[in-house]
């Protein structure tokens, strides 16, 4: 049966939806700077509540201003399009908790961790951004640990950087830090630093986090949204109102940035996520996450918004069949979209564990999909036509012409994580090889920044322990 997808009328109801919404309900946004900036902009505002509404024609000048398409670049110069056509991943390099290989249970990080998964981030080809969660790590049980773990995964790569700030003081640390990074450049003209804004939903922009958006577009930094209804609690239980409610934050986040500074680049993107009525518990990677991908994607292509894709992911920590399918339908539905960026590679255990392991098993899935979404070619059809006439009845095809051009060739998939021994008994599993692959990566890794860099990195993060001692 073909999937059901949202249909144009469904993409035009909810941006109906959403106008209305910004329009009649608005933002509280609980900032007197950014309250005056909209108002000078030309939206309705009313400063006793800080509420700020969108009339429409207004808010589609504003949107119509945001880039279809922006640049960013790693610390080598490596740079990826957002909303062009090319494919890449985003990695996070930590998470609340680690999934441990020997015990298979869950465990908190450490800064090995956080080592191990930088270093595969770096060497994974199509990673061409990466994010650290801001999160302590059990090597140090002080005020530093954090800090130790942002400079371990720093020293160990030169990708594109996606900052999630958890306060406005670390924002400003981290503008520091990006100049060491950027060599004394710009870091808001050479396009190394995403900054990730947040929305408490629903429909509310804190001061600190409204205070870093003014700051973050005036310095030129690409702007993601960190957005997340959440089904039952801070969204209505249902999947449409969700897609609904997530639309409305990101569409009134573009048209803010964009009144703040008009031209600023910002990406469309959101996790939804469903409230079990039960326990209480949040449920992110629930099976009805692969729909949301496909409509959140659908949506953005609307407003012509570049957007990433949840990829990977599962609900248990288990290396199991359950995380297995789970992961293979997220992945399938993030490739089906046309979204540049691919996020959350690693990540599972209900978006808050990860592992080394998984982050290599989830890059031979999405290959493996990737493959799969090709079909069959053929380009070689007339050739195979003569291989058979050739060889007619009882004929072999071993030293075959067709066979020879084919056998070191994408033809077949082939992946070195996937077990083809088949009924042989003697292959081994796909976690076991991407552990053993996990030593290759890391032994011996050297630090791909100059050693200038290093020991400027290195000077600001003893200054930054010394000022907490």
């Amino acid at each position: 049966m073909e999937k059901k997808r949202i249909s144009d009328s469904q993409v035009d109801q909810v941006r109906e939806g959403t106008e209305y919404l910004l329009e009649k309900v608005g933002f509280t946004v609980q900032h007197d700077g950014i309250l005056k900036i909209a108002k000078n902009a030309g939206a309705a505002v009313d400063e006793s509540n800080y509420r700020i509404r969108l009339p429409r024609k207004f808010l589609r000048e504003l949107l119509a201003q945001a880039p279809k398409q922006y640049v960013i670049a790693g610390l080598d110069g490596r740079e990826h399009v957002r909303g062009g056509t090319k494919r890449g991943f985003s990695a996070i390099v930590t998470d609340p908790w680690v999934i441990d290989y020997n015990t298979g249970q869950p465990r908190r990080p450490n800064l090995e961790d956080v080592r191990k998964h930088t270093i595969i981030g770096q060497k994974l080809e199509r990673v061409v951004q990466m994010s650290r969660m801001d999160f302590p790590v059990t090597d140090t049980d002080d005020a530093s640990s954090s800090l130790r773990a942002l400079e371990t995964h720093l020293l160990h790569q030169n990708k594109h950087i996606m900052f999630m700030p958890a306060s406005l003081e670390s924002y400003h640390d981290f503008k520091t830090i990006a100049r060491i990074l950027a060599g004394g450049r710009d870091p808001g003209k050479s396009h190394i630093l995403s900054v990730a804004a947040a929305v408490v939903s629903p429909f509310v922009v804190g001061n600190w986090n409204a205070e870093m958006l003014i700051d973050a577009c005036e310095s030129g930094f690409l702007i993601n949204t960190t957005i997340c209804p959440m089904a039952g609690t801070t969204a209505p239980y249902s999947k449409a109102a969700v897609l609904l409610q997530g639309n409305a934050e990101n569409i009134f986040m573009t048209a803010l940035t964009q009144m703040i500074k008009p031209g600023t680049p910002i990406a469309y993107g959101f996790g939804a996520s469903v409230t079990d009525m039960r326990a209480g518990h949040d449920r992110y990677y629930m099976l009805d996450t692969a729909l949301w991908t496909d409509a959140i994607w659908r949506m953005a292509a609307s407003y012509k918004l570049p957007t990433s894709a949840a990829c990977g992911g599962g609900m248990t920590f288990r290396y199991d069949p359950q995380n297995g399918a789970e992961g293979m339908a997220f992945m399938q539905a993030a490739c089906a979209t046309g979204a540049d960026l691919l996020s959350g590679i690693g990540s599972y255990y209900n978006a808050v564990g990860m592992s080394a392991e998984m982050m290599l098993m989830q890059n031979a899935w999405f290959e493996a999909v990737e493959h799969l979404n090709r079909g069959i070619e053929f380009d070689s059809f007339s050739q195979a036509l003569e291989s058979l006439e050739a060889a007619g009845p009882g004929g072999n095809f071993l030293t075959d012409d067709l066979t020879i051009e084919n056998l070191r060739s994408s033809e077949f998939f082939n992946h070195d994580l996937f077990d083809f021994s088949g009924g042989n008994y003697q292959g081994t599993s796909m976690l076991q090889r991407a552990h053993e692959k996990i030593d290759e990566m890391t032994e011996g890794f050297e630090s791909p920044l100059p050693g200038s860099v290093q020991e400027e990195l290195r000077r600001h993060f003893h200054h930054l322990y010394q000022s907490l001692n």
